[in-house]
């Protein structure tokens, strides 16, 4: 391979790991995930999705279980994006993984 062809290949991989936080690439796994249902896409077909709603509330509660106050979740990238309202009344976003539960820094 060419090195400026090299070069170009390099530049445009950072251009893309870069925006990725480190963490989120060990979110690999989903963990529990809501049902799928079938959903009419307009033309005549349709395809199995997840209920976005319902899997946003069950990791919504299953992060309550275990302490987080947790006000809402979301999928982000494979992991949990969690908006959690900090002891002194502000809220602010912290990243779990869907599996282990496991806070990411």
């Amino acid at each position: 391979m060419k090195p400026a062809k090299l070069a170009l290949a390099g530049i445009l991989t950072a251009l893309v790991a870069l925006p990725t936080p480190a963490w989120a690439i060990f979110c690999a796994n989903e963990g529990p995930t809501a049902p799928k249902t079938f959903v009419d896409d307009g033309g005549g077909r349709s395809r199995l999705q997840i209920d976005t709603e319902l899997q946003d509330r069950m990791d919504t509660r299953r992060l309550r279980e275990i302490g987080v106050e947790a006000q809402s979740v979301e999928r982000w990238n494979g992991c949990m994006r969690a908006f959690v309202k900090t002891p002194d009344g502000r809220n602010i976003m912290e990243f779990y993984d869907p599996v282990t539960l496991r806070k990411l820094q």
